[in-house]
């Protein structure tokens, strides 16, 4: 269930690659600390609980000398998944109904925050491939000084790693982002005019100049991506190549400005 916040948007959140952030942090420390403590099975019932002192054990054979507790508060993104990991299996001990539930919930707070990683048979794996997950941390970087036009941006990315929006939304949330982008470091007043004035000004040459052409004609002619167009809606995997081509592009200008100043 998608309740009023982030069902509006007004909830924006994303963890990426090799990072754990706050809101996934604080999501796995809720989920372990309502699953980990004292049991009060009986007589051949399977636990209902992990016991603290068995989640200390498993832990500490990966962390001599390190609790649970102050890996998930303070801990690097490996720490914590491995803690997550370690805590997925001891609860595939426990009562159906918790060793059912448990794996569900932590599954929902890695969703909820965004992040580009996903439990799968009890394991915390990337979602989308590692060369991906480095360019959009790139990008986090470029879009860091503009609070709108990154939350649109990411929220883009954690739709489409998530699957949480249709392909011809994400693609119209990339673009908007992007073009943002690009007025505000040219001062111009639309995604072409930006790019005329990029290339003019040397950021990118003819050939880069085709590309983002040819990125702002399929946003404008696929079906639903902008306004009603001449081709199909997009497709997951289309969406996909406009994130990675789109972000390529931004990486390069990003570059070039850079080296420029």
């Amino acid at each position: 269930m998608i309740y009023f916040s982030r069902r509006n948007k007004y909830v924006t959140e994303y963890s990426g690659h090799e990072e754990v952030s706050l809101g996934l942090r604080r999501r796995i420390q809720n989920v372990v600390t309502r699953y980990v403590e004292n049991n009060d099975s009986f007589h051949n019932d399977d636990p209902w609980y992990i016991e603290p002192d068995d989640f200390m054990h498993e832990v500490r054979k990966e962390f001599p000398e390190s609790r649970p507790s102050v890996l998930l508060e303070q801990g690097e993104f490996h720490h914590v998944f491995t803690v997550v990991e370690i805590f997925l299996d001891l609860v595939s001990h426990l009562h159906y109904t918790q060793n059912t539930l448990a794996p569900e919930e932590m599954s929902r707070a890695f969703d909820l925050s965004g992040s580009v990683y996903a439990i799968k048979n009890n394991r915390v794996t990337l979602r989308i491939d590692t060369d991906l997950a480095d360019k959009i941390r790139d990008a986090e970087e470029l879009f860091s000084p503009y609070d709108k036009w990154r939350n649109i941006f990411f929220t883009a990315v954690g739709d489409l790693v998530g699957r949480r929006s249709k392909p011809e939304d994400i693609v119209k949330n990339i673009f908007v982002s992007s073009e943002g982008y690009l007025k505000e470091i040219t001062g111009k007043t639309s995604f072409s005019e930006s790019v005329r004035n990029l290339n003019v000004g040397g950021s990118i040459n003819r050939e880069q100049k085709a590309v983002m052409d040819k990125l702002h004609s399929y946003r404008s002619d696929a079906l639903g991506a902008g306004h009603a167009g001449n081709s199909d809606s997009p497709s997951e995997i289309e969406a996909l190549w406009f994130l990675e081509t789109m972000i390529a592009q931004l990486r390069h200008i990003n570059r070039v400005r850079n080296k420029n100043k």
